[in-house]
C-alpha cells in the first residue's frame, strides 16, 4: 500500500506506452467518422488546478490543466476531449532533454479546432503539416472557464440548509464517469487513457477540499486556500474526483490505510456504522484476493445529490446521502443494501480502478465483478443477512426476467456515441454479468477462480485490459490445478468465456431421460429463437446422492444443439423413479427443462421431504418452469400442480417469490372458469400458513417495515385468493387508517407496500361502507395524501355497482373530483382494466354507456386500442358493435386523436386475451379434474367475502401517501406489468 513516486508512475507510463498498440491513425481534424480519439499521442501527466468561489455560491470556475503528451506516432495534431469549456487559451511547449521537468521550446505557429458533435478539442499547425515527431513529448498549457450545473455531470452543485447557522450553504463535486471529466478540464476522456494526475483547488477558506489522493500541501492567501494533492498513480479520467464543501469527518485507520465518512457538520454521528463496515470490507477484500489497497486512504462522502447511489472514484467514493448515512435504519433490506452498495463501489477500487478496461465494450468487467463480489463480502462479514438469498432475489431475477422480456444485446457491445456509452450502464452490465461470473467461480471451484483473478489483477494493475486478458489468466491456473488440467476443454476457456460474452440470450436446457438405456439427452436452446449455442457448465444433484454442497462442474456441454451421456460416464446411479436436478444451487446462469417423469419424481420428493433439495433449488424449479407455463409449452399441468401442493409447508422465501408469479398467472387466466374457487382453496391452503406465521403470530413484528416488506408476496397472494384472515388483516388496517387516520406504521414510506394493504382491504364492501369511503373522499382535502389514498384504494373493489359508481365519480361528465389531468384519467383507466379483472366487464359497458363523453379526450382511442387486445373471443361481437359506434360519432363530430381508432379486424384485437384463451383450451379441464379431486368442494365456498363494517372515526394523517407520486408511476406501471398475465 503505497503511492507510487512520479518518477516510478512515468517509468511505468513508458512501459505502458510500449506496450499499447496503434489502433487508429490519424483523420482529417474536421472531417472525421469516429468519435473515437486516435491513438497518436498519449498523456503522462496532468497538472490540474481548479478555481472557484463555490462557498460564495459562484457557479463560475476556471481552470488550468496542463498536460505532459507523448507521441507515439508522427501526427498533424492532438486531439482531446472538451465539452462546454470556455475562454480556451493553449500555450504548447515542446519538452527537450532526458528529464520531462528539464528544458522547453514555445510552439507558436498553432491553434486549436473545436469539434462539438464529438467534443474535441484539436490542436493543429495553423498550415497543415505534421508537426508532431514520434518520440517528441510536448507540454500542453490550456487555460479555461466553465459553469457548474446543478445535474450531476461534470463538476455541479449542490446546497443544503446548515442547521446551526440557519443559512444555505453551497457544495461542489464531480461526476466523470462515463464521459463527464471532459466537462471539468480537456483530457483524454477515454478508460484506456490512463495518466498520472496532480490535482490542486484553490477554495474559499470556510470550505475544505479533496480529492483522489491525501493532502500535500495547503496555502492560505486572504480569504481563499489552495490545496494541494498528492499524485495520483496512473489512472483513468473517469475517476477524477474532488468535493469542495464545509463537511466534517470522522476517520479510522486499519493496516496504514485512513478511512473517513464526510458528512454535513450536522450529520456527521450518523457515519459510525459506514465506516466500521467500509474498515472490515476493505481488509476482507485483501484477503480474499490477496492484493493490498493501493492507497493510503480512502473517503465515502454523502452528498445531497449524486449521480445513482454511489460513484466509485478511486480513492474518495460519492454517495447519495440515503445510501452512506442510513446504515442504523430499522428497515433491514434497506440496511442491508446500503452496506452492499458501500461495498459494491469498495470493491471498485480493484475492479475498475487497479485495472481498467480497456474501453466501454468491456464495462461489465467493472459493474459485473463489483456487484457480484460485493455481495460475497459482504456475506463473509454478515452471514446472519443471507446475503446471498438477496442476490438471488434483486440480481439473479432481474437478470432473468430481462433475458425473457426485452430486446437485449451481448455483455461485450461496442459503443461509440455518448448516448450509448451511457445505455451500457444497464442490467446487461451490471446483473447479467454478475450471474455469468457466479456461474465459472462456482463451475472452476472458487479458491481457483478467485487465484485467476488475483493474477489478473497484479499483472494488469495500473493498467488497461480487456476480456482475453481476463480469460488468458483464468485458463493459466486453471491448467497448473491438477484436477482441471485433464480436462479436455482446459485449453479452450476463450472459446467457453466467449460464448457466453457475446450471446444476445441465455440458454435453456431440456434434461431428458431415457430409462431404458440409463442415458442423458442434453438438448440447448436460446431462450428467444436465435441461433446461438454455449459452452455450459453442468452438476447433478440425485434422489441417490441428494447433495447440493460441491458446485463445481461436472460436465460441459459443448456449443451444439444435442448431447447425450450415459449415466455411467457421469459417474451416477439413479433408479426408474429417482429424480435428477441439474444446475446446483442454481449456480449456472440457465434455465433447466426436466422431462415429465422427471419432474413427477421431483414432485415426490417435494411432498415427502422438500428440504432434501436446496431451497435456491427449490426456488429455481419454479423460475424454471414459468417460460414453460406462460408460453403454453407444458406436457401436462398436473404436475406442476403436484409440484405446488408441498407449498403449505415451505417456510423459505426464496421459492414463494418464484411461486408468487406462477399462482398469479393461473389465478387470471383461471378467473371468471368453472375451476376459480377451487383453485382459490387451493391456494389458501398453501399460503394460509405462512401468511399465518408473517403476520398473525404474536411473536413477529408483523407491522414493522422489514416483515411486510419481505411478507408483501405472501399478503398479496392470500387476499387473492380470498383468504379470510388475510382479508380481516387488512380491512383492519384499512378501517383504522380511512376512518380514524391511523398510520400502518410511523415512518412507513413504501408506498407500494401500503397500497396492498389498502387494496385489499377494500377489496370487499358493503353498500353502506362502500358510499361511507366515497363520503369521506367527497369531504377530504383535495391536497392531501388521504384523498390520494382513497381514490387509489378505491379501485380494488370486487362490485360492480361500486366500481361503475367510482368511475363515474372519477370520469363522468358531472364529476367534480378533477384529481388527473385529461391524459393521466384515461391512463388510469386503462390501468384499472390491467389490474382489476373484477373491473374488466365493468369497463366494458362504462365505455358503451359513455363513449361520447370520452372521445372527447384525444388519448381516449391510445387506451381503447390498448384494452382491444384483451378482447375475449366470445365478446368479439358486442366489440365490434362498439367499435363501430365510436368510429361513427368520431366522423360526426370530427374529433382528432394521437392515435387511429384501431380496426375490428386488426390482428391485435384479443391478441393478449389469446394466451389466456389458449391456456385454458389445452389445460383448463386438466386443472379443474386435478382441483376436483384435490379440493373437497364444499370447501371451495369462499368465506372470505363476508364484508366486516368499518366504523367511523377522526384522527390525524399520514405523512407519506399512495397517489403522492401515482400519476408519476402509473404510466411506469403499465409498462412494467407483465401482458401475459391478462385476459
Amino acid at each position: 500500500m503505497i503511492t507510487p513516486a512520479l518518477s516510478c508512475a512515468f517509468l511505468l507510463l513508458a512501459t505502458l506506452l510500449l506496450a499499447i498498440p496503434v489502433v487508429r491513425g490519424s483523420l482529417p481534424a474536421r472531417d472525421r467518422p469516429s468519435l473515437r480519439l486516435p491513438n497518436e499521442t498519449y498523456p503522462l501527466l496532468y497538472r490540474l488546478h481548479i478555481s472557484s468561489d463555490i462557498h460564495q455560491g459562484t457557479l463560475l470556475f476556471s481552470g488550468n490543466a496542463t498536460i505532459d503528451v507523448a507521441i507515439r506516432q508522427s501526427t498533424n495534431e492532438i486531439v482531446l476531449h472538451a465539452k462546454n469549456l470556455t475562454n480556451i487559451q493553449i500555450t504548447v511547449r515542446q519538452l527537450t532533454g532526458s528529464d520531462v521537468d528539464g528544458g522547453w521550446e514555445v510552439v507558436d505557429d498553432l491553434t486549436h479546432t473545436l469539434n462539438q458533435d464529438a467534443a474535441f478539442l484539436i490542436i493543429h499547425p495553423r498550415e497543415n503539416y505534421q508537426a508532431f515527431e514520434a518520440g517528441q513529448r510536448y507540454r500542453l498549457e490550456i487555460l479555461y472557464t466553465a459553469i457548474m450545473k446543478s445535474k450531476p455531470m461534470g463538476l455541479y452543485y449542490m446546497d443544503y440548509r446548515d442547521e446551526q447557522s440557519n443559512r444555505t450553504v453551497y457544495v461542489a463535486a464531480t461526476q466523470s464517469e462515463p464521459t463527464y471529466a471532459r466537462l471539468i478540464f480537456p483530457c483524454y476522456d477515454e478508460p484506456g487513457f490512463k495518466s498520472n494526475f496532480s490535482i490542486k483547488l484553490t477554495h474559499g477558506n470556510s470550505h475544505t477540499a479533496i480529492s483522489n489522493m491525501p493532502v500535500k500541501e495547503v496555502f492560505s492567501h486572504g480569504d481563499l486556500t489552495t490545496t494541494l494533492f498528492h499524485p495520483t498513480p496512473p489512472m483513468s479520467t473517469y475517476l477524477v474526483a474532488f468535493v469542495i464543501s464545509n463537511f466534517e469527518r470522522i476517520s479510522e485507520t486499519f493496516r496504514g490505510v485512513t478511512q473517513s465518512i464526510y458528512s454535513s457538520p450536522s450529520t456527521k454521528e450518523k457515519g459510525q456504522t459506514a465506516l466500521k463496515n467500509a474498515v472490515r470490507t476493505v481488509a476482507a477484500f485483501e484477503d480474499y484476493f490477496g492484493i493490498s489497497y493501493p492507497l493510503l486512504k480512502l473517503d465515502h462522502v454523502a452528498l445531497k445529490k449524486n449521480y445513482g447511489a454511489a460513484m466509485e472514484n478511486w480513492g474518495l467514493i460519492t454517495f447519495k446521502e440515503v445510501n452512506l448515512l442510513q446504515q442504523d435504519s430499522e428497515d433491514v433490506h434497506k440496511r442491508v443494501m446500503d452496506k452492499i452498495t458501500q461495498n459494491h463501489e469498495i470493491a471498485h477500487q480493484w475492479f475498475g480502478n487497479l485495472v481498467s478496461p480497456e474501453w466501454w465494450t468491456y464495462a461489465w468487467m467493472n459493474e459485473g465483478f463489483a456487484t457480484y463480489f460485493s455481495y460475497v463480502i459482504t456475506d463473509l462479514l454478515y452471514p446472519e443477512d443471507k446475503v446471498m438469498d438477496i442476490f438471488e432475489a434483486d440480481e439473479a431475477d432481474s437478470a432473468y426476467s430481462y433475458n425473457s422480456f426485452f430486446d437485449v444485446r451481448p455483455m461485450s457491445s461496442y459503443v461509440e456515441k455518448e448516448k450509448d456509452i451511457m445505455a451500457a450502464f444497464d442490467i446487461i452490465t451490471y446483473k447479467r454479468a454478475a450471474c455469468v461470473i457466479k456461474m465459472f467461480h462456482h463451475a472452476f471451484r472458487q479458491k481457483i477462480f478467485v487465484r485467476s483473478i488475483s493474477r489478473f489483477l497484479e499483472k494488469y494493475r495500473y493498467s488497461v485490459a480487456n476480456e482475453l486478458n481476463l480469460f488468458d489468466a483464468l485458463q493459466a491456473e486453471l491448467q497448473e490445478d491438477e484436477y482441471f488440467s485433464n480436462q479436455v476443454w482446459v485449453s479452450r476457456i476463450r472459446d467457453i468465456m466467449l460464448s457466453w460474452t457475446h450471446s444476445e440470450w441465455m440458454p435453456i436446457v431440456l434434461v431428458t431421460r431415457n430409462y431404458e438405456n440409463n442415458s442423458i439427452t442434453f438438448n440447448q436452446r436460446s431462450i428467444h429463437s436465435k441461433d446461438e449455442l454455449w459452452w455450459i457448465p453442468l452438476n447433478f444433484a440425485t434422489a441417490q446422492t441428494p447433495s447440493f454442497e460441491d458446485t463445481q462442474v461436472d460436465l460441459f456441454m459443448p456449443p451444439q444443439a444435442q448431447y447425450s451421456v450415459t449415466l455411467e460416464d457421469l459417474k451416477l446411479q439413479l433408479g426408474g423413479r429417482d429424480w435428477i436436478i441439474m444446475n446446483k444451487q442454481q449456480t449456472g446462469f440457465y434455465h433447466v427443462h426436466y422431462d415429465t417423469d422427471n419432474l413427477r419424481a421431483i414432485a415426490r420428493q417435494l411432498q415427502t421431504n422438500h428440504s432434501l433439495i436446496h431451497p435456491v433449488n427449490r426456488a429455481a424449479l419454479f423460475r424454471d418452469l414459468k417460460p414453460l407455463i406462460e408460453h403454453n409449452e407444458m406436457e401436462k399441468v398436473d404436475v406442476l400442480f403436484e409440484m405446488l401442493k408441498y407449498m403449505e409447508y415451505e417456510e423459505d422465501m426464496l421459492p414463494w417469490n418464484q411461486v408468487a408469479d406462477t399462482i398469479e398467472f393461473l389465478r387470471r387466466n383461471l378467473f371468471g372458469t368453472a375451476s376459480e374457487n377451487l383453485f382459490n382453496e387451493f391456494v389458501r391452503r398453501l399460503v394460509n400458513p405462512i401468511f399465518r406465521r408473517l403476520f398473525l403470530d404474536p411473536a413477529t413484528d408483523h407491522t414493522s417495515k422489514s416483515a411486510l416488506d419481505a411478507g408483501l408476496v405472501i399478503l398479496q397472494m392470500a387476499c387473492l385468493a380470498d383468504s379470510q384472515e388475510c382479508l380481516e388483516y387488512t380491512r383492519r388496517f384499512a378501517k383504522e387508517y380511512i376512518f380514524k387516520k391511523i398510520n400502518l406504521t410511523i415512518d412507513f414510506d413504501y408506498y407500494a407496500t401500503y397500497d396492498t394493504v389498502l387494496c385489499m382491504g377494500m377489496k370487499y364492501l358493503s353498500d353502506r361502507d362502500f358510499y361511507a369511503v366515497i363520503d369521506k373522499m367527497q369531504a377530504a382535502d383535495r391536497n392531501t395524501v388521504y384523498y390520494d389514498d382513497l381514490i387509489y384504494s378505491l379501485r380494488c373493489t370486487q362490485s360492480h355497482r361500486h366500481l361503475l359508481y367510482y368511475l363515474e365519480v372519477l370520469l363522468g361528465e358531472n364529476s367534480t373530483h378533477l384529481i388527473l389531468s385529461d391524459p393521466e384519467a384515461m391512463m388510469y383507466l386503462s390501468y384499472v382494466f390491467k389490474s382489476n379483472l373484477a373491473a374488466r366487464p365493468v369497463i366494458w359497458q362504462y365505455i358503451d354507456r359513455n363513449y361520447k363523453l370520452l372521445c372527447r379526450s384525444p388519448n381516449f382511442v391510445e387506451h381503447f386500442n390498448q384494452i382491444a387486445e384483451f378482447v375475449p373471443r366470445q365478446q368479439r361481437p358486442q366489440f365490434e358493435r362498439l367499435r363501430q359506434a365510436i368510429a361513427s360519432h368520431m366522423k360526426l363530430e370530427s374529433l382528432s386523436t394521437i392515435e387511429e381508432l384501431i380496426e375490428s379486424n386488426s390482428v391485435l384485437v384479443g391478441k393478449k386475451g389469446k394466451i389466456s384463451e389458449n391456456f385454458l383450451d389445452k389445460f383448463q379441464q386438466q386443472i379443474h379434474n386435478w382441483l376436483i379431486r384435490e379440493v373437497p368442494p364444499e370447501a371451495a365456498k369462499s368465506d372470505a367475502i363476508l364484508a366486516a363494517s368499518l366504523s367511523v372515526a377522526n384522527g390525524s394523517s399520514r405523512p407519506q401517501g399512495i397517489l403522492k407520486e401515482a400519476t408519476r408511476v402509473v404510466r411506469s406501471a403499465l409498462r412494467s406489468i407483465d401482458s401475459s398475465f391478462y385476459r
